[in-house]
């Protein structure tokens, strides 16, 4: 039995909705953010390593595991550094997000551990004076931390925990004569727990401002109605897939699209407007749940969309043209006064890359024209079916008008070999 379709589908997250899509963009920004600030925590403590090689200079010179702690400590934040400048792209094509936020504390934990080490190792070997600036010090770090990592409550207590918990024990059991290092190192703790409680603050807001930007974002790039993609999505997001393309070192081929229900007007005059957008709907639905979660969708306006899918051999772009045609003809549609509506639509597709060899290549935009002049030849033909631009010579866009007319007479251009149209059986 054909799948019967609710009236009211949710084809995908909603600009106000929430939901697990919209929490892993969340975090998402929330690992972004934490690269793009750490970078000025770790320049800050590469700036004042040289004021703590200067405080514990007296153990320094007797300690052998001072002296190896320190450049290790060096190190490890150069390696940080220069992690936190790969381009953000680059790092999500390398790693997950939750790869990402692992990596980054990994590195934090690593350099407090070996600061908390360095302190402890050195505070029973070095006078007042200089633990005081050890303990101003690590006071700075802490507003540091709470500046660039403050949002991120866990990597701010790996990043703080270490240094000041080991100057905290150290204090309070210092044997010399009293000085006020157990006042002043109860102080740091208690100004370090206050500052976490600021940082849960801090995380709450970004955490607004994020959803609300993401919020703001569905609102210009998504079709209401929908809430699929829309028409400026994929001006923001077809520049970047054809140069990947043209960048491809392992043979894939982009399918482009254009898909139109058939006799749509007829549900409209029929069953009014309130059925013909339970049908728009149901076919986001539809169409959404016969692609890949890497492909994308796009309302293009009234009863057309436009999809965009990677597949790894030329001949599979007519394998999805034909799955979202099959997609739509077995799916049952609910208008709202219960009646049920079977609907058929037609598609046309351009196959990228459509001139072999390192020839000139149709732009997205003008492989979205062929894709809809394909759609017409689609319906011209008797619709429910698929008509693709498969292939073309590449004498076929050398000319300046050569593109615009094989827009114009598909059929014309067929018979005399300037391109090579795929059909539906």
């Amino acid at each position: 039995m054909p799948p019967r379709l609710s009236a009211s589908p949710d084809p995908g997250p909603s600009p106000e909705a929430g939901g697990p899509d919209r929490e892993a963009e969340i975090q998402a920004q929330l690992v972004h953010d934490l690269f793009e600030r750490g970078r000025l925590a770790i320049l800050v403590l590469l700036v004042l390593l040289g004021v703590i090689r200067w405080a514990v200079e007296p153990a320094y010179r007797i300690d052998g595991r001072l002296r190896a702690l320190f450049p290790i400590l060096i190190a490890v934040n150069f390696v940080r550094l220069a992690f936190m400048f790969i381009p953000h792209r680059r790092r999500n094509a390398l790693a997950s997000t939750r790869a990402q936020y692992a990596a980054f504390a990994v590195g934090v934990a690593l350099t407090s551990s070996t600061l908390g080490a360095m302190m402890y190792l050195a505070w029973p070997q070095v006078e007042a004076a200089r633990i005081a600036i050890l303990v101003v010090i690590t006071s700075g770090l802490v507003s540091g931390a709470i500046m660039s990592l403050g949002f991120s409550p866990f990597v701010y207590m790996v990043y703080m925990l270490p240094p000041v918990g080991a100057m905290f024990v150290r204090a309070v059991t210092d044997s010399r004569p009293p000085w006020g290092a157990n006042v002043l190192a109860t102080a740091l703790a208690i100004y370090a727990v206050a500052v976490l409680v600021t940082s849960l603050d801090q995380r709450r807001t970004r955490r607004e401002a994020i959803a609300l930007s993401l919020t703001l974002a569905d609102l210009v790039m998504r079709d209401t109605l929908t809430h699929l993609h829309n028409r400026r999505f994929l001006q923001e997001f077809m520049p970047l897939e054809t140069v990947r393309l043209a960048r491809d070192t392992r043979h894939l081929a982009l399918g482009v699209y254009m898909l139109d229900l058939d006799f749509f007007k007829q549900v409209n005059d029929t069953h009014g407007h309130a059925a013909g957008d339970a049908v728009l709907k149901q076919t986001a639905q539809t169409l959404t749940a016969a692609l890949r979660h890497s492909d994308n969708l796009v309302r293009w306006g009234g009863e057309e969309f436009v999809a965009v899918a990677w597949v790894k051999q030329r001949e599979h772009v007519r394998v999805v043209a034909e799955k979202l045609r099959r997609a739509i003809a077995q799916a049952e549609f609910l208008l709202p006064d219960g009646t049920l509506l079977r609907k058929t639509v037609s598609v046309g597709f351009c196959a990228l890359p459509l001139v072999p060899g390192p020839s000139r290549q149709p732009t997205w935009e003008q492989a979205l024209a062929l894709a809809d002049a394909a759609l017409y030849r689609a319906k011209a033909e008797g619709r429910d079916r698929w008509v693709g631009v498969a292939a073309a010579p590449p004498e076929a866009l050398a000319s300046p008008n050569a593109f615009s007319r094989l827009v114009q007479n598909l059929p014309e251009a067929e018979g005399e070999g300037r391109v090579t149209l795929d059909r539906a059986p």
